[in-house]
Protein backbone atom coordinates (compact mmCIF):
# COMPACT_ATOMS: atom_id res chain seq x y z
CA UNK A 1 0.00 0.00 0.00
CA UNK A 2 1.23 3.74 -0.91
CA UNK A 3 2.54 6.20 1.07
CA UNK A 4 0.73 9.25 1.74
CA UNK A 5 2.28 12.49 3.23
CA UNK A 6 -0.06 15.35 3.73
CA UNK A 7 1.77 18.79 4.19
CA UNK A 8 1.13 21.65 6.29
CA UNK A 9 -2.49 21.29 6.55
CA UNK A 10 -4.77 23.08 9.05
CA UNK A 11 -5.10 19.44 11.46
CA UNK A 12 -8.19 19.70 13.15
CA UNK A 13 -8.93 16.92 15.59
CA UNK A 14 -11.93 17.78 18.08
CA UNK A 15 -11.08 14.46 20.19
CA UNK A 16 -7.23 15.08 20.56
CA UNK A 17 -7.86 19.18 20.78
CA UNK A 18 -5.98 19.92 17.92
CA UNK A 19 -5.84 22.53 15.84
CA UNK A 20 -2.49 23.32 14.25
CA UNK A 21 -0.89 23.23 11.01
CA UNK A 22 0.88 19.56 10.71
CA UNK A 23 1.98 17.08 8.60
CA UNK A 24 1.04 13.56 8.64
CA UNK A 25 2.51 10.43 7.24
CA UNK A 26 0.42 7.73 6.43
CA UNK A 27 1.34 3.97 5.73
CA UNK A 28 0.13 0.67 5.29
CA UNK A 29 -3.62 2.15 5.86
CA UNK A 30 -2.58 3.96 9.06
CA UNK A 31 -1.57 7.40 10.24
CA UNK A 32 2.49 6.51 11.58
CA UNK A 33 3.00 10.01 12.37
CA UNK A 34 2.37 13.40 13.07
CA UNK A 35 4.44 16.29 13.45
CA UNK A 36 6.47 19.31 11.56
CA UNK A 37 8.34 19.07 8.38
CA UNK A 38 7.81 15.01 8.22
CA UNK A 39 9.84 13.64 5.49
CA UNK A 40 9.42 10.68 2.84
CA UNK A 41 11.32 10.18 -0.01
CA UNK A 42 8.94 7.24 -1.28
CA UNK A 43 5.30 9.08 -0.71
CA UNK A 44 2.70 11.06 -2.73
CA UNK A 45 2.46 14.04 -1.40
CA UNK A 46 -0.54 16.41 -1.02
CA UNK A 47 0.48 19.86 -0.57
CA UNK A 48 -2.24 21.18 2.24
CA UNK A 49 -1.45 24.11 2.50
CA UNK A 50 -4.66 26.73 3.31
CA UNK A 51 -6.81 22.96 3.41
CA UNK A 52 -8.68 21.93 6.62
CA UNK A 53 -7.43 18.16 7.34
CA UNK A 54 -9.86 16.39 9.67
CA UNK A 55 -11.64 13.09 10.56
CA UNK A 56 -13.47 11.94 7.54
CA UNK A 57 -17.03 12.00 8.25
CA UNK A 58 -19.22 9.62 9.24
CA UNK A 59 -23.59 9.78 7.97
CA UNK A 60 -25.98 8.13 10.29
CA UNK A 61 -28.72 8.25 7.64
CA UNK A 62 -28.63 7.63 3.88
CA UNK A 63 -31.10 5.86 2.01
CA UNK A 64 -28.76 4.34 -0.71
CA UNK A 65 -31.78 2.51 -2.36
CA UNK A 66 -29.92 -0.81 -3.16
CA UNK A 67 -31.43 -3.93 -3.16
CA UNK A 68 -34.87 -2.55 -5.14
CA UNK A 69 -34.56 0.48 -6.55
CA UNK A 70 -31.38 0.95 -7.98
CA UNK A 71 -32.87 3.42 -10.77
CA UNK A 72 -32.84 6.20 -8.12
CA UNK A 73 -28.97 5.44 -6.59
CA UNK A 74 -27.40 2.01 -5.63
CA UNK A 75 -24.66 1.31 -3.29
CA UNK A 76 -22.10 2.52 -6.06
CA UNK A 77 -23.07 5.80 -7.13
CA UNK A 78 -23.68 6.40 -3.53
CA UNK A 79 -20.44 5.50 -2.29
CA UNK A 80 -19.46 7.67 -5.29
CA UNK A 81 -21.28 10.90 -3.32
CA UNK A 82 -20.46 10.26 0.00
CA UNK A 83 -16.60 10.10 -0.57
CA UNK A 84 -17.02 13.31 -2.93
CA UNK A 85 -18.58 14.70 0.49
CA UNK A 86 -16.04 13.64 2.86
CA UNK A 87 -17.77 9.97 3.93
CA UNK A 88 -16.11 7.19 4.49
CA UNK A 89 -18.52 5.60 6.56
CA UNK A 90 -22.38 5.12 6.21
CA UNK A 91 -25.42 4.23 7.33
CA UNK A 92 -28.05 2.71 4.93
CA UNK A 93 -31.42 2.71 5.90
CA UNK A 94 -33.36 -0.49 5.03
CA UNK A 95 -36.48 0.96 3.81
CA UNK A 96 -35.02 -0.87 0.67
CA UNK A 97 -36.77 -3.81 -1.63
CA UNK A 98 -36.71 -5.77 -0.06
CA UNK A 99 -36.10 -4.65 3.07
CA UNK A 100 -33.34 -5.32 5.42
CA UNK A 101 -35.01 -7.67 7.51
CA UNK A 102 -32.89 -10.34 6.97
CA UNK A 103 -29.29 -11.70 7.51
CA UNK A 104 -28.94 -12.18 3.79
CA UNK A 105 -29.76 -8.79 2.42
CA UNK A 106 -27.45 -7.15 5.16
CA UNK A 107 -24.72 -9.10 3.80
CA UNK A 108 -25.62 -8.50 0.36
CA UNK A 109 -25.03 -4.93 1.17
CA UNK A 110 -22.05 -5.06 3.13
CA UNK A 111 -20.03 -7.53 0.55
CA UNK A 112 -21.51 -5.13 -2.58
CA UNK A 113 -19.89 -1.78 -0.84
CA UNK A 114 -17.07 -3.67 0.13
CA UNK A 115 -16.26 -4.90 -3.86
CA UNK A 116 -16.68 -1.11 -4.48
CA UNK A 117 -14.30 -0.68 -1.97
CA UNK A 118 -14.98 3.24 -1.72
CA UNK A 119 -16.15 2.98 1.62
CA UNK A 120 -17.51 1.41 4.25
CA UNK A 121 -21.30 1.16 4.14
CA UNK A 122 -22.98 -0.30 7.67
CA UNK A 123 -26.69 -1.31 6.75
CA UNK A 124 -29.22 -0.59 9.65
CA UNK A 125 -32.13 -3.21 9.92
CA UNK A 126 -35.82 -2.97 9.97
CA UNK A 127 -37.04 -2.41 13.67
CA UNK A 128 -40.18 -5.09 12.69
CA UNK A 129 -40.81 -7.58 10.17
CA UNK A 130 -41.23 -6.21 6.37
CA UNK A 131 -41.15 -2.73 7.89
CA UNK A 132 -45.19 -3.41 8.75
CA UNK A 133 -44.72 -2.79 12.84
CA UNK A 134 -46.62 -5.40 13.82
CA UNK A 135 -43.60 -7.97 14.71
CA UNK A 136 -40.11 -7.07 15.65
CA UNK A 137 -36.84 -8.26 13.93
CA UNK A 138 -34.90 -10.69 14.70
CA UNK A 139 -32.63 -8.10 16.20
CA UNK A 140 -29.41 -10.98 17.10
CA UNK A 141 -29.30 -12.51 13.68
CA UNK A 142 -29.27 -8.93 12.32
CA UNK A 143 -26.73 -7.74 14.64
CA UNK A 144 -24.72 -10.51 13.54
CA UNK A 145 -24.86 -10.08 10.20
CA UNK A 146 -23.76 -6.63 10.55
CA UNK A 147 -26.94 -4.33 11.38
CA UNK A 148 -25.55 -1.23 13.23
CA UNK A 149 -28.99 0.09 14.49
CA UNK A 150 -32.66 -0.83 13.87
CA UNK A 151 -35.08 1.27 12.49
CA UNK A 152 -38.40 1.27 10.12
CA UNK A 153 -37.29 5.23 9.04
CA UNK A 154 -40.50 6.53 7.06
CA UNK A 155 -42.48 4.49 8.82
CA UNK A 156 -42.98 5.61 12.46
CA UNK A 157 -43.49 2.61 14.85
CA UNK A 158 -46.98 3.43 16.23
CA UNK A 159 -47.00 0.72 18.80
CA UNK A 160 -45.93 1.83 21.72
CA UNK A 161 -45.60 -1.35 23.46
CA UNK A 162 -43.50 -2.94 20.54
CA UNK A 163 -41.21 0.09 20.92
CA UNK A 164 -40.91 -0.78 24.84
CA UNK A 165 -39.78 -4.07 23.88
CA UNK A 166 -37.31 -2.81 20.95
CA UNK A 167 -35.74 -0.32 23.38
CA UNK A 168 -35.16 -3.24 26.17
CA UNK A 169 -33.84 -5.86 23.35
CA UNK A 170 -31.40 -3.40 21.74
CA UNK A 171 -30.12 -2.56 25.15
CA UNK A 172 -29.33 -6.12 25.60
CA UNK A 173 -27.46 -6.14 22.78
CA UNK A 174 -25.55 -2.99 22.93
CA UNK A 175 -27.36 -1.68 19.85
CA UNK A 176 -30.00 1.03 19.50
CA UNK A 177 -32.83 2.08 17.78
CA UNK A 178 -33.54 4.83 15.37
CA UNK A 179 -37.22 6.42 14.79
CA UNK A 180 -38.72 8.75 12.53
CA UNK A 181 -40.98 10.29 14.89
CA UNK A 182 -44.17 11.58 12.98
CA UNK A 183 -47.47 10.50 14.26
CA UNK A 184 -48.96 9.46 10.92
CA UNK A 185 -52.53 9.59 12.35
CA UNK A 186 -51.49 13.89 12.64
CA UNK A 187 -48.86 14.20 9.64
CA UNK A 188 -50.89 12.64 6.74
CA UNK A 189 -50.16 15.61 5.05
CA UNK A 190 -47.41 17.17 2.56
CA UNK A 191 -45.63 20.19 3.94
CA UNK A 192 -45.78 22.02 7.41
CA UNK A 193 -48.81 23.33 9.21
CA UNK A 194 -47.92 27.29 8.25
CA UNK A 195 -48.07 30.29 5.96
CA UNK A 196 -47.25 27.95 3.21
CA UNK A 197 -49.86 25.56 3.63
CA UNK A 198 -52.63 28.28 3.87
CA UNK A 199 -51.17 30.09 0.97
CA UNK A 200 -51.63 26.79 -0.93
CA UNK A 201 -54.66 24.89 0.58
CA UNK A 202 -52.45 21.66 0.77
CA UNK A 203 -52.77 19.12 3.54
CA UNK A 204 -50.25 19.52 6.07
CA UNK A 205 -47.93 17.92 8.56
CA UNK A 206 -48.03 19.66 12.20
CA UNK A 207 -45.02 19.56 14.05
CA UNK A 208 -47.60 18.29 16.65
CA UNK A 209 -46.61 14.89 15.33
CA UNK A 210 -43.44 15.16 15.77
CA UNK A 211 -43.81 15.99 18.93
CA UNK A 212 -46.01 13.37 20.32
CA UNK A 213 -43.98 10.58 19.54
CA UNK A 214 -40.39 12.35 20.56
CA UNK A 215 -42.35 12.74 23.60
CA UNK A 216 -43.30 8.97 23.52
CA UNK A 217 -39.94 7.51 22.84
CA UNK A 218 -38.30 10.15 25.25
CA UNK A 219 -40.43 8.86 28.24
CA UNK A 220 -39.71 5.12 27.16
CA UNK A 221 -36.10 5.03 26.81
CA UNK A 222 -35.89 6.73 30.43
CA UNK A 223 -38.16 3.98 31.54
CA UNK A 224 -36.51 1.13 29.51
CA UNK A 225 -33.02 2.54 29.69
CA UNK A 226 -32.71 2.30 26.49
CA UNK A 227 -31.31 3.89 23.70
CA UNK A 228 -33.40 5.53 21.61
CA UNK A 229 -31.98 7.88 18.47
CA UNK A 230 -34.57 10.67 17.47
CA UNK A 231 -33.66 10.66 13.06
CA UNK A 232 -34.40 14.25 11.71
CA UNK A 233 -35.43 16.38 14.43
CA UNK A 234 -37.47 19.77 12.63
CA UNK A 235 -39.35 20.92 15.92
CA UNK A 236 -38.47 23.66 18.22
CA UNK A 237 -41.13 21.60 21.09
CA UNK A 238 -39.24 18.45 20.52
CA UNK A 239 -36.12 20.46 21.21
CA UNK A 240 -37.04 21.20 24.69
CA UNK A 241 -38.85 17.53 25.31
CA UNK A 242 -35.00 16.22 24.74
CA UNK A 243 -33.47 18.25 26.64
CA UNK A 244 -35.20 18.14 29.41
CA UNK A 245 -35.50 14.11 29.86
CA UNK A 246 -31.32 14.55 28.47
CA UNK A 247 -31.18 16.48 31.63
CA UNK A 248 -32.73 13.38 33.80
CA UNK A 249 -30.52 11.13 32.33
CA UNK A 250 -32.21 9.45 29.47
CA UNK A 251 -30.49 7.70 26.83
CA UNK A 252 -31.63 9.79 24.00
CA UNK A 253 -29.69 10.80 20.87
CA UNK A 254 -30.78 13.16 17.95
CA UNK A 255 -30.02 14.22 14.90
CA UNK A 256 -30.42 17.27 12.09
CA UNK A 257 -30.57 17.40 8.37
CA UNK A 258 -28.72 20.42 7.30
CA UNK A 259 -31.75 21.55 4.85
CA UNK A 260 -33.85 22.00 8.36
CA UNK A 261 -30.98 24.39 9.73
CA UNK A 262 -30.76 26.28 6.39
CA UNK A 263 -34.57 26.17 5.15
CA UNK A 264 -37.61 27.32 6.02
CA UNK A 265 -40.93 26.03 4.64
CA UNK A 266 -40.89 29.23 2.40
CA UNK A 267 -38.66 27.49 0.63
CA UNK A 268 -41.35 25.64 -0.96
CA UNK A 269 -42.52 28.81 -2.91
CA UNK A 270 -39.05 29.07 -4.65
CA UNK A 271 -37.78 25.17 -4.92
CA UNK A 272 -41.30 23.62 -5.12
CA UNK A 273 -41.15 19.64 -4.84
CA UNK A 274 -37.69 19.50 -4.30
CA UNK A 275 -37.80 21.03 -1.49
CA UNK A 276 -40.32 18.72 0.05
CA UNK A 277 -39.13 16.53 3.23
CA UNK A 278 -40.41 14.51 5.72
CA UNK A 279 -40.07 15.98 7.95
CA UNK A 280 -41.00 18.99 6.55
CA UNK A 281 -39.52 22.35 6.40
CA UNK A 282 -41.09 24.35 9.32
CA UNK A 283 -41.13 27.69 10.61
CA UNK A 284 -38.19 30.21 11.35
CA UNK A 285 -38.68 29.74 15.16
CA UNK A 286 -37.83 25.84 14.69
CA UNK A 287 -35.08 26.63 12.42
CA UNK A 288 -33.85 29.08 15.09
CA UNK A 289 -34.31 26.53 18.55
CA UNK A 290 -32.25 23.96 16.50
CA UNK A 291 -29.56 26.30 16.22
CA UNK A 292 -29.50 26.94 19.28
CA UNK A 293 -29.76 23.42 20.52
CA UNK A 294 -26.74 22.82 18.38
CA UNK A 295 -24.87 24.99 20.32
CA UNK A 296 -25.20 23.42 23.87
CA UNK A 297 -25.40 20.31 23.08
CA UNK A 298 -29.17 18.96 22.74
CA UNK A 299 -28.43 17.82 19.22
CA UNK A 300 -25.92 15.37 18.85
CA UNK A 301 -24.84 15.41 15.45
CA UNK A 302 -25.68 15.89 11.93
CA UNK A 303 -27.42 13.65 9.43
CA UNK A 304 -27.91 14.31 5.80
CA UNK A 305 -31.13 11.89 5.11
CA UNK A 306 -29.47 11.54 1.38
CA UNK A 307 -32.89 10.60 -0.11
CA UNK A 308 -32.41 10.54 -4.08
CA UNK A 309 -35.91 10.22 -6.15
CA UNK A 310 -36.39 10.19 -9.81
CA UNK A 311 -37.67 13.30 -11.99
CA UNK A 312 -40.90 11.69 -12.62
CA UNK A 313 -40.69 11.29 -8.50
CA UNK A 314 -40.44 15.34 -7.75
CA UNK A 315 -43.64 16.27 -9.89
CA UNK A 316 -46.47 18.01 -8.18
CA UNK A 317 -45.82 19.26 -5.00
CA UNK A 318 -49.00 17.17 -3.46
CA UNK A 319 -48.06 14.06 -5.54
CA UNK A 320 -44.11 14.32 -5.33
CA UNK A 321 -42.13 11.93 -3.07
CA UNK A 322 -40.33 14.03 0.19
CA UNK A 323 -36.32 13.83 -0.07
CA UNK A 324 -33.29 15.50 -0.97
CA UNK A 325 -29.88 14.37 -1.89
CA UNK A 326 -27.30 15.55 0.42
CA UNK A 327 -24.11 14.00 0.63
CA UNK A 328 -22.15 16.24 -1.29
CA UNK A 329 -23.74 19.42 0.15
CA UNK A 330 -23.44 18.74 3.31
CA UNK A 331 -20.17 20.21 4.02
CA UNK A 332 -20.85 23.56 1.76
CA UNK A 333 -24.37 23.66 3.59
CA UNK A 334 -22.79 23.17 7.13
CA UNK A 335 -19.98 25.73 6.49
CA UNK A 336 -22.14 28.62 5.29
CA UNK A 337 -23.68 28.32 9.27
CA UNK A 338 -19.53 28.50 10.40
CA UNK A 339 -19.05 31.79 8.19
CA UNK A 340 -22.40 33.05 9.81
CA UNK A 341 -21.23 32.77 13.49
CA UNK A 342 -23.55 29.87 14.46
CA UNK A 343 -20.66 27.24 14.96
CA UNK A 344 -17.37 26.84 14.83
CA UNK A 345 -15.52 24.96 12.22
CA UNK A 346 -13.93 22.59 15.41
CA UNK A 347 -17.83 22.17 16.79
CA UNK A 348 -19.11 21.63 12.60
CA UNK A 349 -16.61 18.79 12.58
CA UNK A 350 -17.50 17.41 15.60
CA UNK A 351 -21.18 17.08 14.58
CA UNK A 352 -19.83 15.42 11.14
CA UNK A 353 -17.72 12.72 12.50
CA UNK A 354 -16.64 12.23 16.16
CA UNK A 355 -20.64 12.54 17.43
CA UNK A 356 -22.18 9.73 15.12
CA UNK A 357 -18.89 8.08 15.48
CA UNK A 358 -19.43 7.59 19.07
CA UNK A 359 -22.97 7.36 19.06
CA UNK A 360 -22.33 4.21 16.61
CA UNK A 361 -19.49 3.24 19.02
CA UNK A 362 -16.84 3.55 16.03
CA UNK A 363 -13.65 3.49 17.18
CA UNK A 364 -11.39 3.75 14.19
CA UNK A 365 -13.47 6.88 13.58
CA UNK A 366 -13.89 10.22 14.49
CA UNK A 367 -10.29 10.66 15.69
CA UNK A 368 -6.66 11.42 14.24
CA UNK A 369 -4.13 9.72 16.36
CA UNK A 370 -1.00 7.92 15.27
CA UNK A 371 -1.50 4.61 14.95
CA UNK A 372 -5.25 5.06 14.15
CA UNK A 373 -6.62 3.70 10.68
CA UNK A 374 -6.42 6.75 8.41
CA UNK A 375 -10.07 7.95 7.29
CA UNK A 376 -9.07 11.50 6.44
CA UNK A 377 -10.82 14.78 4.91
CA UNK A 378 -8.98 17.47 3.23
CA UNK A 379 -11.50 20.31 1.99
CA UNK A 380 -11.19 24.39 1.06
CA UNK A 381 -13.91 26.22 3.03
CA UNK A 382 -13.71 28.91 0.63
CA UNK A 383 -13.52 26.82 -3.01
CA UNK A 384 -16.62 27.48 -5.08
CA UNK A 385 -18.65 25.32 -6.76
CA UNK A 386 -21.84 23.81 -7.99
CA UNK A 387 -24.03 20.74 -8.27
CA UNK A 388 -24.65 20.60 -11.75
CA UNK A 389 -24.53 17.50 -14.56
CA UNK A 390 -20.70 17.44 -14.29
CA UNK A 391 -20.39 17.85 -10.77
CA UNK A 392 -23.39 15.84 -9.41
CA UNK A 393 -22.15 11.74 -8.46
CA UNK A 394 -25.74 10.80 -7.76
CA UNK A 395 -28.08 9.30 -10.33
CA UNK A 396 -30.98 12.04 -8.73
CA UNK A 397 -30.71 15.13 -8.60
CA UNK A 398 -33.50 16.71 -6.48
CA UNK A 399 -32.29 19.14 -4.27
CA UNK A 400 -33.02 22.99 -4.29
CA UNK A 401 -29.25 23.83 -4.29
CA UNK A 402 -28.84 22.26 -7.81
CA UNK A 403 -26.85 24.80 -9.92
CA UNK A 404 -26.90 26.95 -7.36
CA UNK A 405 -22.92 28.51 -6.03
CA UNK A 406 -21.90 26.58 -3.30
CA UNK A 407 -18.79 27.42 -0.93
CA UNK A 408 -16.85 24.92 0.78
CA UNK A 409 -15.38 22.15 -1.46
CA UNK A 410 -13.65 18.48 -0.82
CA UNK A 411 -10.67 17.72 -2.27
CA UNK A 412 -9.18 14.57 -1.24
CA UNK A 413 -10.94 11.91 0.92
CA UNK A 414 -8.57 9.41 2.49
CA UNK A 415 -10.17 5.87 3.08
CA UNK A 416 -8.15 3.34 5.45
CA UNK A 417 -5.12 4.80 3.82
CA UNK A 418 -6.48 4.34 0.48
CA UNK A 419 -7.13 8.20 -2.10
CA UNK A 420 -10.77 7.23 -2.96
CA UNK A 421 -11.21 11.09 -3.93
CA UNK A 422 -9.74 13.74 -5.68
CA UNK A 423 -11.01 17.20 -7.00
CA UNK A 424 -7.68 19.14 -7.87
CA UNK A 425 -7.52 21.07 -11.08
Amino acid sequence: MSKILIRKGRLIDPLQGLDAEKDILIEKGKIKAIGDELFELEAQIIEAKGLIVCPAFVELHAHLRDPGQEYKEDLESGSRCAVAGGYTTVVCMPNTSPPIDSPETAKYIIHKAEKVGLCRVLPAGTLTKGRKGHELSDFYALKQAGCVAFTDDGSPLMDSKLMEKALELTAQLGSFVMNHCEDDRLAYGHINDGYVSSLTGLASRPASAEDLLVARDCVLAYRTGGHIHIQHLSSSLSVDIIRFFKEKGARITCEVNPYHLLFTEEELLRSYSRAKVNPPLRKEEDRKALLEALKDGTIDCVATDHAPHAPHEKGLLERAMPGMIGLQTALPMMLSLVREGFISLKKMIELMSCAPSRILRLEDCGNIKEGSKANLVLFDPDKEWMLEEGTNLSKSKNTPLWGKVLKGKVLYTIFEGRMVYRDVQ
